[in-house]
Parts: structure tokens; sequence; C-alpha cells
């Protein structure tokens, strides 16, 4: 099925109920199948005069499906992900990244599939950047915890009139 506006007068019909164009009833009747005429149904259809004056120009500015929009979300939350780094700006990341693999796995099913998977390629990139990056600033964080308490040095604790204590800790009396 191509789903290019035809008008009520030249639309040709499957046995199925499956609506075609006159190229695609061509091609079914060719393979065998049942396909009935516009003129079974002419009476009953109202002409669309506006699908046939006016078709939907080829060159929209976006065309697409919900996957495409679905890639298009993941692209534009991944840059802002990347752009931002205030409040609860972490979450975004994730679901940048997963909204991209949605697209990504799903590409087959849209209008276009290089460009949808080129934006959920962007979507998860960008997202994946800034969860790579998080993950090892805790790593490397931790790493150096690790570390020093792994390292050797001068370990006496003294009490005394000459240990500072902060305020806040209760001060043993001897």
């Amino acid at each position: 099925m191509c789903r290019k506006p035809v008008c009520g007068s030249c639309l040709w019909y499957a046995e199925s109920g499956e609506r075609l164009c006159p190229e695609d009833a061509a091609i079914w009747r060719a393979s065998g199948r049942t396909v009935f005429p516009p003129e079974r149904y002419a009476e009953g259809i109202p002409h669309s005069e506006a699908s046939s004056a006016a078709p939907v120009p080829d060159q929209a500015p976006y065309r697409g499906n919900s996957v495409d929009v679905t890639a298009l979300v993941a692209t534009a939350i991944g840059l802002s992900g990347i752009a931002s780094c205030f409040g609860l700006a972490y979450a975004i990341p994730f679901v940048a990244f997963a909204l991209g693999l949605i697209g990504w796995l799903q590409a087959k099913d849209s209008i276009n599939p290089g460009r949808t998977r080129l934006l959920s390629g962007v979507g998860m990139a960008s997202g994946g950047v800034f969860l790579l990056g998080g993950f090892l600033f805790v790593t490397l964080c931790l790493a150096c915890f690790i570390l020093s308490l792994a390292a050797p040095g001068n370990r006496t604790v003294t009490f005394g009139a000459s240990t500072p204590t902060p305020f806040f800790f209760v001060t043993p009396t001897p």
C-alpha cells in the first residue's frame, strides 16, 4: 500500500476491503487477486476535491510517524541533557538513551528508516556520553576513596587537651 492520496472516483478496492490506488490495483490484478473498480462504489463515495486538487507536497519540512517522532524527541532530550546540568537534568540522558534505543530498534517501521536511525543514534550517543561521564566520575571518586583507605600512613589517634573537637561532638571528660 503506497498511501498516496487518491480521489474517490479513482479509488479501487480489494476483496478484503483495502483501498488501492490505480497502480497498486493493476499490480494486484496482475497477481490474480480480486479487486473492484471505482465504478462499483462510485455512487456511494463522496468525491474528495481537496485531495485531488491539492495533494500533500513531497518536500514537507518533516514527515514521519510515531517512530520518527520518538527518534526526534530522543535527539532533543539528549542534546538538552548535555547542555544543562542543573536540577533534575541528570535524569534527561536516561530518557534520551531509552527513547533513542526504542527508535533505533523500531526504525524499520518508520517512514524514513535512515533518518530515524541517525536521530536515534544522536539521542543514544548524547545521552550515553553524559551517562558515561557520570559513571567515570563516580568510579574515580570511589577509586580515590579506596586508595585513601589503603594508603599507609600515621593512623594514631590521640585524645587530650591538644586535640580540637568540633562543637557538635560530645567531648568525653576524664
